[in-house]
């Protein structure tokens, strides 16, 4: 797989352990690690938490240019929440306390956004869609539709790769035919977009007619008495992964 193939939320194959945990341990171990990111007081705290994501991307052996890649949209909202901070913290505190207001929480929100996408760079998008099903089964017996939620996701987590593929054929294709999309002030910027966005809903919605028409014939009625090809099996290395991030965790709560 070429680096220039990699968009965000696409999964990279590596056949890492990381790879072969199972996703409701990864969805756990997630969740105990956000949990954790978002009341950190210092950078003493991101940093272990950084230093932990680093030894997570090693181990999926997925390389930080196409994790990096792979988050760049990202980064324009980071650019956003540094800029909003700044200015929000700079009318109730001097400018020195404004920055480190701003680059601290912009650092979080990087960190936070980086173990998130390590979720669906080292999990297939039906086996994220599984582990969900399973976490929120214990909701479909108060009406919520579970399957149903968990099955959007995964064609979610599956799809936005390929949309952002076809932007960027329509965005290549108007601009060889002498499409200015980056000249201009912002609001002939966003008109020049028009052109990319009209052929992409075409490309949305035939894909989901695609989808309908695929699901149809298989005759899909829904989750109840829905089998599995490959049904998730719990092991020692999940049981450890969250054991590991649940105690992680805890120890900065208690700190």
């Amino acid at each position: 797989m070429f680096l220039s193939d990699i968009n965000l939320g696409q999964y990279v194959p590596t056949g890492s352990i990381i790879h072969k945990l199972d996703p409701r341990a990864k969805l756990f171990s997630l969740i105990f690690i956000i949990s954790a990111i978002f009341p950190a007081k210092n950078f003493f705290q991101l940093a272990f938490w950084a230093a932990l994501l680093a030894v997570i991307v090693h181990a999926s052996k997925i390389s930080w240019r196409i994790l990096l890649k792979s988050s760049r949209p990202v980064f324009f909202l980071v650019a956003f929440t540094f800029i909003f901070n700044l200015i929000a913290a700079y009318f109730s505190s001097d400018l020195s306390t404004a920055v480190y207001r701003a680059f601290f929480t912009s650092i979080r929100l990087i960190v936070l956004m980086l173990f998130a996408i390590m979720l669906p760079l080292t999990t297939a998008p039906l086996e994220l869609a599984d582990g969900l099903d399973y976490l929120l089964r214990p909701l479909a017996k108060i009406g919520f539709p579970a399957h149903e939620c968990s099955m959007m996701i995964g064609m979610a987590l599956r799809f936005i790769p390929l949309l952002m593929q076809e932007t960027d054929k329509i965005i290549k294709a108007q601009l060889s035919r002498g499409a200015r999309l980056d000249q201009g002030n912002l609001f002939q910027k966003v008109m020049a977009f028009f052109p990319v966005l009209i052929p992409l809903f075409i490309i949305i919605f035939r894909r989901a007619d695609e989808i309908a028409t695929a699901m149809e014939a298989r005759g899909y009625d829904g989750g109840s008495g829905r089998t599995r090809r490959k049904p998730l099996v719990w092991k020692f290395n999940d049981t450890a992964s969250v054991i590991i991030s649940g105690i992680s965790a805890g120890i900065f709560f208690v700190l």
